[in-house]
């Protein structure tokens, strides 16, 4: 399991890779639960990290515009993130998904590799969006790195308030029998970060100064993740096995070098 720690300025990486995050993740949470960062922002974070560490770019909660997306995910990975983020809120169906997404693996080559995400609560936004059991099915119809479920909502009921453990343990084994990747986020709270055993597990307001989303990264908060995350086998953790002989693609792009090529 490997801990993404979503930042959202340049000033925030030194705390984030000192606490020992994995992958660093940008966005701006002003924008929404996948909030696109500006231009500058994400080439300020990508400097930054330089060889440290993966980044992934969140794209934003897109429209139905496969155009749309595939531009601004060109966008971003010019400006150097190995990961993109594509927040389906503009789709229902798996076909118009499927559309997004082929659009912008197309844009962005195989250099940047393509996260497609769903919204645990998806079914109560209004109009409701893609609901995360699609998101296997994404997987295996476009061949893209992975798939992450988060929550849309930022109210104080996490990801587990609307999936149960067992809806995401099938959810990681058929993403990871489709040869994809599962990542979970949503609000996750200390003692929760194992709670299922996912691949990716993100984090902002656990890691955030009084748990609050809009404050500062701190370094131990980090550290405490990492250590929940490493941590020896605890009761309950649920496994899910990798199915034999799975091309399971752990989506670890190759690292830019320090200057940032």
């Amino acid at each position: 399991m490997r801990l993404l720690v979503s930042v959202v300025s340049a000033d925030e990486v030194r705390p984030a890779l000192a606490g020992g995050a994995d992958i660093i993740d940008v966005k701006d949470p002003g924008q929404g639960a996948l909030g696109a960062p500006s231009p500058r922002v994400l080439s300020d974070v990508v400097r930054a990290v330089g060889a440290a560490a993966p980044v992934s770019a969140a794209l934003g909660d897109l429209p139905n515009l496969p155009h749309t997306a595939a531009l601004a995910a060109r966008g971003a990975s010019l400006s150097g993130a190995d990961y993109v983020k594509v927040g389906l809120r503009g789709v229902t169906e798996l076909d118009g998904a499927v559309a997004i997404v082929r659009a912008v693996a197309d844009a962005v080559g195989p250099r940047t590799a393509v996260i497609a995400a769903a919204y645990a609560d998806a079914d109560a936004l209004d109009p409701p969006a893609l609901a995360p059991f699609w998101l296997p099915a994404l997987v295996h119809r476009t061949g893209i790195a992975g798939a992450l479920v988060d929550t849309f909502v930022k109210d104080g009921r996490g990801l587990y308030s609307w999936l149960s453990d067992s809806a995401l343990v099938e959810l990681v084994a058929r993403a990871r029998a489709a040869g994809g990747s599962f990542a979970i986020a949503g609000q996750l709270g200390r003692g929760e970060l194992r709670r299922v055993h996912a691949d990716v597990v993100g984090v902002r307001s656990a890691v955030c100064r009084g748990g609050d989303r809009q404050a500062e990264i701190e370094a131990e908060l980090v550290a405490a993740a990492v250590a929940e995350l490493r941590g020896p086998a605890q009761p309950g953790v649920i496994r899910v096995p990798t199915p034999s002989g799975s091309r399971t693609n752990t989506a670890t792009p190759v690292r830019r070098t320090a200057s940032g090529k």
